[in-house]
């Protein structure tokens, strides 16, 4: 496996890259495969809108209403900021993809959802609670990101995404387009060094660390589930499965997602040291068959955003039937993502905005609580995080908002 490893020079050129702005600019010196770093906090926080305003939320069932209003005291969420998205270095504006949060900072992946290719990822520090600033952000020319996962002491940051195959110097009978890369960081700044390697299938999903590897998902033809080192990103066992959508870890193996025949979901629940992969076939298609599709496993429970089908939550322990929690919202649009934290389950639908459930009780699989918010602004939601304390909504194109679970 071929393994692209750059250090960024710096140079004393001006270079115009959209929302990096003009100075402190780090680049490759190679054609293909560019990434430009800035440090320009000034320029890069005029993306950042503090808000710092009570979340009202909606306390109907159905579809998404802007009126009747209504926030309880067990419910209570403050909506801190919005942020925009980055450009592109023809001033197309980028959309957000991916969202992790670890120790007070918050990072923020994002691709061009269209031909060419480019991509970002944003750091924010958010110790001060009521003002998030943006500290780094990278911006990829040439590639698409669509997620990224961060090691537990922040200063190693790794991505999957892709790009257009006939621009890369791989070679292309064992790669075709997608990536996974790896970025380090320094006192909440991206350095100038980059790790790559090229993966046999179109697009990187998703990703996740475990231990001394990652996974990733990777589709769709010619796609599966690969295990990683993370010494060199060279691959060490991987899954054969077209259509892999999503994958995260559990307590000692690894869950992922696909569909069957581009349609059909199937949880695969896999143990690479033994080469030994499980999977558990749902009853339902899925549309559309190229949505988000995240999985999340918190608390012994796995929960799908499944598209048209809703959210649904599976707690694999042997029993007879896994199915825990079920929400569809019947909304206009479908569940693109979801995460959980204690209480509440959180789901990214699109045009409708952001669901807040609170969890299932057993044996009942529906939620009691059903709460909604869209800050009527007509943009899409496609992914939401969660570590318990911050809410981060991802709206595509229209950036990120930064909420706060108050209660």
């Amino acid at each position: 496996m071929k393994t692209l490893k750059i250090i960024l020079n710096v140079t004393l050129m001006t270079v115009f890259l959209g929302y990096l702005g003009s100075c402190d600019i780090l680049n490759t010196g190679s054609e293909n495969n560019q990434i430009s770093v800035t440090n320009d906090l000034q320029k890069l926080n005029e993306r950042v809108s503090i808000v710092n305003e009570p979340v009202e939320l909606d306390t109907t069932s159905g579809q998404m209403s802007t009126a009747g209003m209504a926030k309880g005291d067990d419910h209570t969420f403050t909506h801190v900021a919005t942020v925009s998205s980055p450009l592109d270095v023809n001033e197309n504006s980028l959309s957000a993809t991916s969202i992790e949060i670890r120790a007070n900072k918050i990072y923020v992946s994002y691709h061009l959802n269209s031909n060419p290719y480019a991509g970002a990822i944003d750091i924010f520090d958010v110790k001060d609670e009521s003002n998030p600033t943006i500290t780094s952000s990278v911006y990829f020319s040439d590639t698409d990101v669509n997620a990224l996962e961060i090691e537990e002491n922040g200063k190693t940051l790794w991505y999957a995404g892709g790009r257009d195959v006939s621009k890369t110097d791989y070679n292309e009978d064992t790669h075709k387009g997608a990536v996974v890369g790896e970025l380090k960081i320094d006192k909440d700044a991206f350095e100038d060094y980059r790790k790559e390697t090229p993966l046999p299938s179109y697009s990187g999903n998703a990703l996740v660390d475990h231990s001394r590897q990652l996974y990733v998902a990777s589709g769709a033809t010619g796609g599966g589930f690969f295990e990683l080192s993370k010494d060199d990103l060279s691959i060490i066992n991987q899954f054969d499965v077209d259509f892999a959508k999503y994958i995260d870890r559990r307590k000692d193996d690894i869950i992922g997602l696909s569909l069957m025949n581009g349609e059909q979901a199937k949880f695969n629940i896999m143990d690479f040291k033994k080469g030994e992969m499980n999977g558990f076939e749902t009853s339902f298609e899925v549309t559309p068959p190229n949505g988000k599709n995240v999985i999340e496993h918190r608390a012994a429970i796995t929960y799908g955003a499944f598209g048209n089908q809703g959210v649904k939550g599976y707690k694999f322990d042997g029993g007879e039937d896994p199915l825990v929690y079920e929400f569809d919202p019947e909304g206009e649009d479908v569940a693109n993502a979801v995460s959980a934290d204690g209480k509440y389950v959180y789901i990214a639908h699109g045009t409708d905005g952001l669901f807040i459930t609170t969890q299932a009780r057993s044996p009942n699989k529906e939620p009691e609580g059903i709460y909604s918010w869209d800050n009527d602004d007509q943009s899409s939601a496609n992914f939401v995080k969660t570590d318990g304390k911050f809410v981060i909504l991802a709206n595509g194109t229209d950036g990120i908002k930064i909420l706060k679970r108050d209660k």
